[in-house]
């Protein structure tokens, strides 16, 4: 019901009055609970507010969330007025009637499927009472064999003893609500507790059915009489004693079909447009949680799918998206940002993922099934990898001292090669950083845009300034920002911009293991061609070292060409230059872009590389 998005009609905070007769309400349909645990789960501290929605198929319900974290829902076509969500469940598990199933089915039902009769996990031989005294629309929870901890909502497709009739096929239970949906994607939702494995015994009103059983065995030494005589007190078929003698093998051939298949029918996991869609998520899921990070992001995703999701995809498998029922990768990142785990935008055509929930329960609970190839040492790369960072500045100090970070490097001296001394004094202080408070921010430490955007969004929640997009400035923020007197609120974006604008620019490049930081803009290498004594061309090339490029070996390297070249200090430029032999433009332009893989928008000069000798004819 609530795989695909909701529309939200509308989104009012509950009064004394409603909310008393809410839990009201709420004791009336779970008569179990005490008020104590009813007013647990509907505290009069925190903010309870009513949300009317319209699911995807047009139904009309209702959810109620406490602290923004939904609770309770209800919907217009069921019967059953007020229906637990899995969050409400985790605090009380006994609350529904549960059926227990394998952990790999739930993959299957965050996809969409019902739970069907296959794949509920059965500790004892299947009886009549098996599946209680139930009647067809029951509502009830699913957990796992593992963890008794609900991960769904739904209500019986079958009563109890169509359940047992049907001989372990069918559909058992329909799902309403299911861990990872839209539904528990509202607010900030807690991680699924681990309760402990499930007490997979029969209902109290089974127990006293056995305990008579076992009373009247005991008394009894002929132990079929015993059982035929229980059977016909409970008008039971005498033709189910003939069942009873076959049970075990009849479990052993459920739970060896339950553990492949959560599903009616095997011919449907072999369908192989299925198995590709299967292997497709399987390896976004995993090119997810293992390849990105939070600092790739904002990425195409055509280099997402050319550098992670290929790479993501086991050696014995290839993918294929055309033979998938999507047909488009963008059909299929769609599905991926509804269910929450991404989120895309379209600029002129071209889609981009902008931020991955790497905390969302499909990427907690993907099992990665390929062994991890053998340990190798690193590879030192020599591409030069550019980003940008902000040094922390007295005006942004009083918001970003707390909230915590991740701290990239803490220097305040200028532009240096790291070398293992400091690598080593930087972990020592990622340590002190750890045990210190979590905090404790300076004035000069360097941080990059994502980790500024999680501490700004994070204080803007604790202050309770945003408003969707809007951003409402609070004297401290209007301070930061310097807004006029008369502006009261911006949007959330441009808030982020003019408060990451505070602080200082600087760029950090990585070379061969090197980190060098730089303050402000960032020189490109510069390629230059003059004349010298004699009407003699050389080639000067400048600001290596920015790059981390050695002046020597880079000279040393230029010498390969038959060409002599020295280091040389030029008027007015802050490092050493290059100094090559004749017009050695392209030649040093192949070897930054090939060798150091310098981006060619870090070069400067290619243009006075020689011209051929046909455009001179033209």
């Amino acid at each position: 019901m609530f795989i695909k998005s909701f529309k939200v009609k509308s989104n009012n905070q509950l009064k004394g009055t409603e909310r008393k007769k809410l839990c009201e309400e709420i004791s009336a349909i779970y008569p179990t609970l005490t008020d104590e645990e009813t007013q647990t789960l509907i505290p009069k501290k925190e903010a309870i507010s009513v949300m009317k929605i319209v699911t995807h198929n047009g139904h009309l319900g209702k959810i109620y969330c406490v602290a923004k974290i939904p609770m309770f829902f209800e919907l217009e076509s069921l019967h059953q007025a007020l229906l637990p969500t899995i969050y409400t469940l985790w605090h009380h598990p006994n609350l529904l009637k549960t059926f227990t199933t394998y952990p790999p089915v739930i993959s299957k039902l965050i996809g969409g499927a019902d739970l069907m009769l296959p794949g509920v996990y059965m500790k004892e031989p299947v009886t009549l009472y098996s599946f209680g005294k139930l009647q067809k629309g029951t509502p009830v929870s699913i957990n796992t064999e593992d963890n008794k901890a609900p991960v769904a909502v739904g209500f019986t497709a079958l009563s109890s003893e169509d359940m047992y009739m049907s001989g372990g096929h069918g559909k058992c239970v329909e799902i309403l609500h299911v861990i990872g949906d839209t539904l528990c994607q509202l607010g900030k939702p807690p991680l699924r507790p681990n309760l402990g494995p499930p007490n997979i015994d029969i209902d109290s009103h089974k127990i006293k059915d056995i305990d008579e059983i076992k009373t009247s065995d005991q008394k009894n030494e002929n132990n079929e009489e015993s059982l035929i005589e229980t059977m016909n007190n409970l008008d039971v078929n005498n033709d189910l004693i003939s069942e009873n003698e076959t049970l075990y093998e009849e479990e052993n051939k459920m739970e060896e079909c339950a553990k492949t298949i959560a599903t009616d029918e095997i011919e449907i996991t072999m369908d192989p447009i299925k198995e590709m869609d299967n292997l497709l998520e399987y390896c976004f899921l995993k090119a997810c949680k293992t390849s990105m990070k939070p600092s790739d992001l904002p990425i195409l995703t055509s280099n997402f799918f050319k550098n992670h999701l290929i790479a993501a995809c086991p050696s014995n498998k290839n993918i294929d998206i055309k033979k998938t029922r999507y047909k488009k990768l963008s059909l299929f990142l769609a599905e991926m940002k509804t269910k929450g785990v991404i989120n895309t935008s379209v600029v002129k055509g071209v889609e981009s993922i902008l931020s991955i929930k790497f905390d969302h329960p499909l990427l907690k609970e993907l099992v990665i099934v390929e062994e991890p190839t053998s340990t190798q040492e690193p590879i030192v790369s020599n591409a030069a990898v550019v980003s940008e960072c902000y040094k922390v500045t007295a005006d942004v100090l009083p918001v970003l001292s707390k909230f915590g970070y991740e701290l990239i490097f803490c220097a305040e001296q200028k532009s240096t090669t790291v070398t293992s001394y400091t690598i080593m004094l930087y972990y020592m202080i990622r340590i002190m950083y750890i045990l210190l408070p979590y905090n404790d921010c300076r004035k000069g430490d360097i941080m990059k845009r994502a980790e500024i955007r999680k501490c700004f969004t994070e204080y803007v929640k604790a202050e309770n300034l945003q408003d969707g997009r809007i951003l409402k400035l609070n004297p401290q923020l209007a301070g930061i920002m310097k807004t006029k007197a008369n502006v009261e609120t911006v949007m959330m974006e441009d808030g982020i911009n003019k408060f990451i604008g505070r602080m200082t620019h600087m760029h950090e490049v990585t070379l061969a293991g090197n980190k060098l930081l730089h303050t402000g803009k960032l020189e490109p290498i510069d390629m230059r061609v003059t004349v010298r004594s004699g009407g003699k061309k050389v080639t000067l090339v400048n600001n290596l070292e920015t790059f981390g490029i050695n002046a020597k070996e880079f000279s040393k390297e230029c010498q390969n060409i038959g060409a002599s070249a020295t280091i040389t200090d030029e008027p007015g430029k802050k490092t050493p230059s290059v100094l090559v032999q004749g017009n050695q433009i392209l030649y040093i332009y192949k070897l930054l872009t090939e060798k150091y893989q310098i981006k060619k928008n870090y070069i400067r000069g290619l243009e006075f590389a020689p011209k051929k000798q046909g455009s001179h004819k033209k």
